[in-house]
């Protein structure tokens, strides 16, 4: 390391000496610079984004297929493989996991968390395309498939239109409001995207009379082919010449009911014809079973869902929302309501306003631990940066388009004592030059020339410890980062003002000196002589003894290392603390969607029997609303599945409800898996328990699925258990005789075909209804669709030389046979996912110990060609953990070489960086003493912890190393020059501690591990700057004075000494 380098920083905190006289020189200058960055943030502040939680990327999504008759095998092999194959070749893909069962596809898919939100949405893109192709490979019957971006967020407004009258609900109605609903939310400024819940499909239903179409001589295929011909909605080409260029149509397109009741569909010799209404009635009706349901509190109801746009005033959109919501709600018929199920903004205010308190609270302690410490007059100079440095952090917020939430804010509170560190240090140097006789001006020039340096160097290893958290990469870096963004902002912007606006402050606001004056307290700060003649006998011992400090620092962060690695239990992120909780529920495989809203309807009366119940929403066949950010499901077309939200009165009545709840539930409903759950924080989670079995056999896959099941289910703690493959579905199959099939002119194939038609119906054309197309579906009557007798006597093969057909019974037997219900791959290899639930508020990580010990302990052993691969929140907080060393090893890299930079000297860098060490380990011990779990938050707090804790550090020993005495062993210069240096860091400290005390106060279970951690660990650095790194430095002059090094430190010329000399 050059001195050049040490020249180089010095020439520039030269020019800051510069500019920093000129503001003290130039008051108008100052009053107008303050202006300024008053004016332009509180501007920021009005026009700056709110939201509740920060925006995560679109990283999730599903493509969905449909092929209606199909096992799961079929689906499996005809609609997955396919797809799969194409996605497999994007190199964007991070994992696929897919679901095939009877009738539909499901493929789940997440994009790599490296990649930048652009290069996500040229992915999505990719997706599409790859999507497409899969097409050419499936064959007829499969429908086209759906891709869909998860939003990652909750809505912002859900209302629900609901029945509240007597009889049947008006679903047709309802349904033609939501779509009203819907489409003024998207008309409505400011929204991003909207969607709509327990929307029924409503058709027009073309239901066979068997026997009148039985003597026609036709099939059900054949009257929907017929009806579908004569639906001429194409277009039937251009007329061109010289002159003219107009579209031709053919009239006679679908507009009513009438219509399709006209259409023949044989025309007899005499003229007349068989219509239509002659072998069915025509009507139009809802799909029956539905494909979905909606449900408030039992009643029947469609919810509409709207999203803001990012960056946006939630505030400000939901009032708006709340009005167009009101007012369409005043138009509605009566026994219909419309209502407000959940409004983000609430939430958010409540969010803001709670941590902005917080950040006033956390003012007010600053201020008064300033005066006691320091004076009024210090306190108010140094005061001035707080409000400044918000005003700062708020304009780079809106100059990079960053919305206010609860991580940006969080980030505030967390950097409010480290933004006036540097305007502590500068103001009582600034006092102590001034006491030693400068005047005003050369005092600010000496204080600025001495500290800049050292300050820069601790505001930039600060940013540098921070930046691992700003620059994590996926879900967690982006839920977290804020944290991390605001924190640097603030510290710069600290940096900024210290070395400007606020020695021009100090300079203007500083009294002239009596000599012989006494101290007083409101005025000096307090000054205990006793305490600071025992804190001077303690340092002077620790000096003389340095192997003290040095063995009870080490001890104390090998304490430290020992709770994390033996004591604490391991978390990700905790559960939120809120009014609301979240309930899911799974029937067997072949269960209805009315068994389904039938176990829902006992469940509600259940549930609203507790007290604090305000309000049960369910919806049934599909996903809930998402009310909180994270939580998404992507069971669509599962009708035995069922999702919900509960609002409680309190967040506290949630905490007492869930737990009570969930074990009444299970015990209630034995046939399904229930759960009553909190919402958690962090990114989305499938499960606290996952592991996949992957493997080429399913049955196989199945048996070990079930021995881990049967192992986890006598582990403590564990609600459910559950593995996605499932066999032994209950399926009717002809055992068809060919040869049979063959006397009577059908094929197998047109044996699948005519049964399909009657038992799901073929759609058969469309009627419009302004820009809503309602489908026409030709169907057998209900009564031959619901019994094995009725099934015997269908018909197939019906034509020109079996005008009867042939019943079902002369071609075979019909057995009920168990077959696979389910079937799941995870990258393409069969996979069983093996899942389970824990208690509401347990921590996962000692209920997976417990069952790696029994899996251990029973000997659970894979075949050969067989592995388990560890997934749920194990999985995740491995690869958060994984993304967040892997950026802070080169930033600890480049924060040693900032430190040895600033002292020339990569001995003092590594004493530096060996405090900042030893702080971490005092910082988990704060996180045991409040009793907490070693969660995410805790590891970025001491992540942080790491660029505050060197500070007083850097403090010391730039004072150590420019005292000659002190270099040359002097221990009454050194502990002078200690002591000397303890004001301003144990100001900084006590400020730093005290502005997390609200946030420990609040006791959040997602705030405090970070808050007690940097709190503790800020304290303990206090300790390992006045105390380890003296005897440090102490033991090493004695070292090099021993081996015949230099003592005195060389001279720049000016008086001052150069602070890495050596």
């Amino acid at each position: 390391m050059s001195r050049q380098s040490s020249t180089q920083i010095l020439q520039w905190g030269a020019e800051t000496v510069r500019l920093a006289t000129l503001f003290f020189r130039t008051p108008r200058l100052t009053a107008l610079m303050v202006m300024i960055i008053i004016a332009a943030g509180i501007g920021a502040l009005l026009n700056l984004g709110r939201q509740e939680d920060p925006t995560l990327v679109e990283r999730y999504g599903f493509v969905l297929t449909y092929f209606p008759g199909a096992d799961a095998e079929r689906v499996e092999a005809l609609v997955t493989d396919p797809i799969e194959t194409r996605l497999q070749e994007l190199t964007e893909i991070d994992e696929l996991i897919s679901t095939s069962r009877g009738n539909v596809s499901q493929i789940r898919l997440s994009i790599r968390e490296d990649l930048s939100p652009s290069r996500v949405d040229e992915a999505w893109t990719l997706i599409r395309q790859q999507v497409g192709l899969a097409a050419a490979d499936m064959p007829q019957g499969v429908q086209p498939s759906t891709v869909r971006r998860q939003y990652v967020g909750a809505s912002t407004l859900t209302a629900g239109i609901e029945w509240t009258g007597e009889g049947e609900a008006p679903l047709a109605v309802m349904n033609r409001m939501a779509r009203d609903l819907e489409e003024r939310f998207q008309n409505y400024a400011g929204t991003e995207e909207t969607e709509v819940f327990g929307l029924v499909t409503e058709e027009i239903r073309v239901v066979i009379d068997p026997e009148a179409l039985s003597a026609a001589g036709l099939s059900v295929r054949q009257v929907a082919g017929l009806i579908a011909q004569a639906d001429s909605k194409a277009p039937a080409g251009q007329v061109r010449n010289n002159e003219i260029n107009l579209g031709l149509e053919v009239g006679g397109e679908f507009t009513s009911i009438s219509r399709i009741r006209e259409v023949p569909l044989i025309q007899r010799a005499d003229g007349s014809a068989i219509r239509v209404g002659d072998v069915a009635d025509v009507v139009k009706t809802e799909q029956s079973p539905p494909d979905v349901l909606a449900r408030r509190n039992d009643r029947p109801a469609i919810m509409v869902s709207a999203y803001i746009e990012p960056n946006n005033r939630v505030d400000q959109w939901a009032e708006g929302a709340r009005e167009l919501v009101a007012e369409f709600a005043a138009n509605a018929p009566r026994g219909i309501e419309v209502n407000v199920l959940f409004d983000q903004s609430g939430y958010t205010t409540e969010r803001l306003e709670g941590l902005a308190k917080n950040l006033l609270v956390s003012a007010l302690i600053v201020f008064v631990v300033l005066f006691v410490s320091m004076g009024w007059r210090a306190a108010l100079i140094v005061g001035t940066a707080l409000p400044l440095s918000v005003c700062l952090v708020l304009i780079l917020f809106q100059i990079f388009n960053m919305p206010l939430h609860q991580m940006s804010v969080t980030g505030l509170v967390i950097a409010l004592g480290l933004l006036i560190d540097n305007a502590i240090v500068v103001v009582d140097e600034i006092e102590q030059k001034r006491a030693h006789g400068l005047g005003r001006s050369e005092a600010i020039e000496q204080s600025l020339h001495h500290l800049f340096g050292p300050l820069f160097a601790s505001t930039l290893t600060t940013a540098l410890a921070f930046a691992p958290i700003a620059m994590l990469p996926g879900g967690a870096g982006e839920f977290v980062g804020m944290i991390g963004v605001s924190v640097i902002f603030a510290v710069c912007s600290s940096f900024f003002l210290a070395m400007t606006v606020v020695p021009a402050f100090a300079g203007w606001f500083d009294r002239d000196r009596v000599e012989g004056e006494k101290s007083v307290w409101w005025r000096d700060g307090f000054n205990f002589p006793i305490l600071s003649e025992g804190y001077r006998w303690t340092l002077r011992q620790s000096l003389r003894f340095p192997v003290g400090p040095l063995f009870l620092s080490f001890a104390l962060f090998g304490f430290g290392m020992y709770l994390v690695a033996a004591v604490m239990p391991s978390q990700f992120f905790p559960q939120t603390e809120r009014d609301q909780f979240q309930l899911d529920v799974q029937l067997p495989p072949g269960a209805t969607i009315y068994e389904a809203e039938a176990l829902t309807e006992r469940a509600t009366e259940i549930i609203r029997s507790y007290p604090g119940i305000e309000d049960v929403h369910w919806t049934i066949g599909e996903g809930a609303p998402r009310v909180y950010y994270n939580a998404f499901n992507f069971q669509s077309g599962v009708s035995g599945f069922a999702a919900g939200w509960v609002t409680t009165s309190s967040a506290a009545q949630t905490r007492q409800i869930v737990p009570t709840l969930q074990m009444e539930l299970r015990d209630a409903f034995p046939e399904a898996r229930f759960l009553s759950l909190p919402f958690e924080q962090g990114p989305p989670v499938n499960a606290p328990i996952e592991f996949f079995v992957n493997g080429p056999d399913i049955m196989t896959l199945n048996e070990l699925g079930e021995e881990a099941r049967r192992i986890l289910n006598d582990v403590r703690g564990v609600t459910y258990s559950w593995s996605t493959i499932e066999t032994g579905a209950p399926t009717i199959r002809l055992m068809a005789d060919e040869a049979a099939a063959d006397l009577a002119g059908v094929r197998l194939q047109d044996i699948s075909a005519d049964m399909n038609a009657e038992l799901e119906g073929v759609r058969a054309g469309s009627v419009l209804e302004g820009v809503e197309e309602i489908p026409v579906r030709v169907i057998a009557p209900e009564e031959r669709r619901g019994t094995l007798s009725s099934l015997r006597d269908a018909r197939v093969g019906v034509g020109p030389n079996n005008p009867m057909g042939t019943p079902i019974a002369a071609l075979g037997d019909l057995e009920l046979t168990p077959q696979i219900a389910v079937i799941t791959h995870r990258n393409g290899v069969r996979s069983n996912i093996i899942r389970a639930s824990i208690e509401p508020y347990a921590l996962p990580a000692p209920v997976f110990t417990e069952f790696q010990a029994q899996l251990d302990e029973a000997g659970f052993e894979l075949p050969p060609g067989y592995e388990i691969v560890l997934g749920g929140e194990a999985a995740e907080r491995g690869d958060a953990m994984g993304n967040l060393f892997g950026a802070a090893l080169p930033l600890v890299i480049a924060m040693a070489g900032c430190v040895a930079l600033v002292f020339n000297s990569f001995r003092k860098s590594f004493l530096v960086l060996l405090s900042g060490f030893l702080s971490i380990g005092i910082a988990f011990i704060g996180v045991w003493a409040f009793g907490l779990p070693m969660g995410f938050n805790a590891i970025i707090g001491a992540m942080g912890l790491l660029g505050i804790a060197i500070n007083g550090t850097i403090v010391v020993l730039s004072a150590l190393q420019v005292n000659p005495a002190a270099r040359a062993g002097d221990i009454d210069a050194q502990v002078d020059t200690v002591v000397q240096a303890s004001r301003h860091i144990v100001a900084t400290t006590l400020t730093t501690m005290g502005g997390f005390v609200p946030l420990i106060l609040t006791k959040d279970m997602f705030w405090l591990p970070l808050a007690s951690s940097i709190a503790v660990g800020v304290g303990g650095s206090a300790l390992l700057a006045l105390y380890f790194s003296p005897a440090m430095f102490s033991l090493g002059m004695k070292l090099r004075n021993m081996m015949g090094g230099k003592n005195v430190p060389e001279s720049d010329g000016k008086g001052e000494y150069l602070p890495g000399a050596a």
